[in-house]
């Protein structure tokens, strides 16, 4: 039997972050489909969903098992997606929707900074 390893501060933010990553997903695809109207679901869309599931959990699991390189590629990619979403936001040319999700990219690219760069 192995020996139960120690979870260091950092292994812990890991998980925590994989954890919440899959939680914002989850309350993003929620508010997709509250707030936008013209939402319905179709063969097509159960599709969608379950592939964007399977895919956030696989993303998921490596972020908690340590991928440092996949955090940071993640990171960016959400730092994108506030900039551009406050942008459309103050240009006001955003989607219905984004003023609603806006608030889960900002805490998932805050789950993630605290892995790369040690925020508290």
């Amino acid at each position: 039997m192995p020996e139960p390893r120690i979870l260091t501060p950092d292994y812990k933010k890991y998980r925590q972050g994989a954890i919440g990553f899959v939680v914002l997903n989850g309350v993003y695809l929620l508010l997709a489909y509250l707030k936008v109207p013209s939402f319905n679901i179709t063969f097509q869309t159960i599709g969608y969903m379950l592939f964007l599931i399977i895919f956030v959990v696989a993303l998921a699991r490596f972020v908690y098992s340590g991928s440092r390189k996949l955090v940071l590629f993640l990171a960016a990619i959400y730092a994108g997606r506030i900039l551009f979403s406050s942008y459309t936001l103050i240009a006001g040319i955003a989607h219905p929707m984004v003023p609603y999700v806006l608030p889960t990219t900002v805490i998932g690219f805050y789950l993630f900074g605290r892995i790369i760069w040690d925020w508290p």
